[in-house]
């Protein structure tokens, strides 16, 4: 049963997994977190309630559904207010969520996905030529110099923002911003109501005077003008898609990286399959993503009603997140040897959650499993010696993001 002392959720914990991850699995399966702000809430801790929650129809996405918020009880400068509030594709339900979802979706569909893979490939070896450059033993930022750059330079070729790294550095600053949750409410404030749809706005009026017609952002405008989307709403799914389609995948990459590095022997194994003609990178990729998911939380959903969740009542009106980072280690759901190594190949590891689960799922999961196989394969080909400098990989201070702000590596 969850603990009536609710278990506080830092942005930044000392020991995501060891305290956090294993504090919520002890709760029960549902157990009441405390977030930054004093905002309190409740947390499913096992994969079939995760599922449940991102899955059935008892639970909605829509902030009119929080009884809080209705009753006025979230403080107007809580930091996390941003994501609940907005209007678009992470907040909506029903038909308006297929209608927001739907030109997205085309845009990335497996055939698309399919299709950018020379694309890819070149700016996987333009990055990988550039730390090429940088002295051998020398420590380097791998997040900074190939895993962040390449998904970033993706979705905004997809968008059809300039190749001249200006704006795309930009784009990624806000991201960062936006997601960053020990930031003022006025900081994050500013960035999402103002800088970021001030900079999305002046692309449109860029690529609208140039005539470009061929990309996901003149999609949007396309369904904008058509009476299909406001010009809110195309902001909302712009946002959505410049934040989820590169932090997340950097992330992602870092991830198995260091899963690899820290676990030789399961290099060796790969670089043996490789060999003999197979491939082992799908199967590394998976991993990663239920080791260490790229997305720490996934919030929020409402209930409806009260519903009971393998014997504890989660009530009408009550928010609700997935702890990913809890979940995914969890030795009940995972029971495929230990959940805390990274064991690329187990029988258990598709089941994660991390892409989401339901109407939500994230519609960029091929694409970035495609960026993901293609980085590593050709990462470690590059740079056979790869290897952690032993300085500590910081997290970044996020709820929702489960990703680092460094990964020191020496290239060889």
């Amino acid at each position: 049963m969850d603990s009536t002392a609710p278990l506080s959720l830092e942005p930044a914990p000392a020991d995501l997994h060891g305290t956090e991850g294993a504090a919520l699995r002890a709760a029960g399966p549902v157990a009441t977190v405390a977030l930054p702000g004093g905002v309190v809430a409740k947390a499913v801790t096992t994969r079939e309630a995760g599922a449940l929650v991102l899955g059935d129809p008892r639970f909605s996405k829509d902030i009119q559904h929080w009884g809080a918020h209705a009753r006025g009880e979230i403080p107007a400068d809580w930091p996390l207010l941003f994501i609940v509030e907005g209007k678009g594709l992470l907040t909506t339900d029903g038909e308006t969520h297929r209608r927001l979802r739907l030109p997205i979706q085309r845009a990335i569909s497996p055939r698309r996905v399919a299709a950018l893979r020379p694309q890819i490939e070149a700016i996987t070896d333009r990055l990988l030529a550039g730390l090429a450059a940088v002295p051998a033993g020398t420590e380097t930022d791998l997040l900074a110099g190939f895993a962040l750059p390449l998904p970033l330079d993706v979705i905004c070729s997809l968008l059809g923002v300039p190749e001249d790294g200006i704006l795309r550095k930009e784009l990624h600053e806000l991201s960062a911003a936006a997601l960053n949750s020990e930031a003022s409410a006025e900081e994050v404030q500013q960035t999402v109501s103002h800088r970021f749809p001030a900079t999305l706005l002046a692309l449109i009026e860029e690529k609208r005077a140039r005539g470009d017609r061929d990309d996901l952002t003149m999609d949007l405008v396309a369904a904008m003008d058509e009476g299909e989307l406001s010009e809110a709403e195309v902001i909302g799914n712009l946002v959505t898609t410049v934040i989820g389609g590169h932090e997340t995948t950097a992330s992602l990459i870092c991830h198995a990286v260091k899963g690899l590095l820290t676990h030789p022997e399961t290099l060796q194994a790969a670089r043996a399959r490789q060999e003999a003609g197979e491939d082992p990178w799908p199967g590394i990729v998976e991993e990663a993503l239920r080791w260490e998911s790229p997305t720490r939380h996934l919030m929020f959903r409402y209930a409806l009603d009260d519903v009971d969740v393998e014997g504890d009542m989660i009530r009408k009106g009550e928010a609700v997140l997935v702890p990913l980072s809890a979940i995914q280690r969890c030795p009940h759901a995972f029971p495929d040897g230990d959940p805390e190594v990274f064991a690329p190949g187990r029988a258990d590891a598709s089941r994660h959650l991390a892409f989401g689960y339901g109407p939500h799922r994230c519609p960029g999961a091929s694409l970035a499993r495609l960026e993901a196989e293609i980085a590593l394969q050709r990462l470690f080909a590059a740079f056979p010696g790869l290897a952690l400098t032993g300085r500590p990989a910081s997290r970044v201070p996020s709820l929702g993001i489960n990703g680092y702000q460094e990964l020191p590596v020496r290239l060889r």
